[in-house]
């Protein structure tokens, strides 16, 4: 009986740490294929999801509020010129699904260079008039967006998108959010692939 007792125990504690989300410390490298970074070094971040071609990390601050930073490639035609890309990611992003839960209060795009890659930095601000928290609740927050889509520089049909996310109640500023978010976004690199 303690044996069987002793290996259950085992388990629970092994199945229960398997599912716990890695924390990563300040500047740890974190990677998808040809394009690496560092973690945050602001906050406690987790691994949320991490495959060769996407990177989640998340995390959780006061009052409901979160972080979420994404970086992930896509497929892309190769673009002629600069403009060309700008029209086709605004084009793209303005084709989201109205779900009726999301109101836009602010957009901005504009073509930029990010370490070595031609860009469309963005930033945007949605209202989610659905936004869960604590329990069954829902709640208005809004969710602040910095980010940018590139032309991965060493493979011209891949798109790297990566975005810095805050979800906050309406009232509350971050205004270390621009400065968390380049901080992050400068230590992107680019690498053959």
């Amino acid at each position: 009986m303690y044996k069987f007792t002793t290996i259950l125990i085992s388990l629970l504690f092994v199945t229960s740490c398997a599912s716990t989300s890695p924390q990563l410390n300040s500047g740890t490298p974190v990677n998808i294929y040809g394009v690496s970074s560092l973690s945050p070094k602001n906050g406690s971040w987790s691994v949320i999801t991490s495959t060769g071609y996407q990177l989640a990390l998340g995390t959780k601050l006061n009052d409901d509020s979160s972080g979420i930073i994404n970086l992930s490639l896509y497929q892309i035609p190769e673009f002629a010129s600069g403009e060309e890309f700008l029209s086709h990611v605004v084009k793209h992003r303005a084709n989201s699904p109205d779900i009726g839960r999301f109101d836009l209060v602010e957009n901005s795009e504009e073509l930029v260079q990010l370490n070595g890659a031609t860009c469309i930095k963005h930033k945007t601000i949605s209202q989610d008039n659905s936004a869960k928290v604590g329990g069954n609740k829902t709640a208005v927050m809004l969710i602040e967006y910095l980010g940018y889509n590139c032309i991965h520089p060493f493979k011209k049909s891949i798109g790297v998108h990566t975005e810095y996310s805050l979800r906050h109640y309406k009232g509350k500023e971050y205004p270390e959010l621009a400065q968390n978010a380049e901080e992050f976004f400068s230590d992107i690199q680019f690498k053959a692939f």
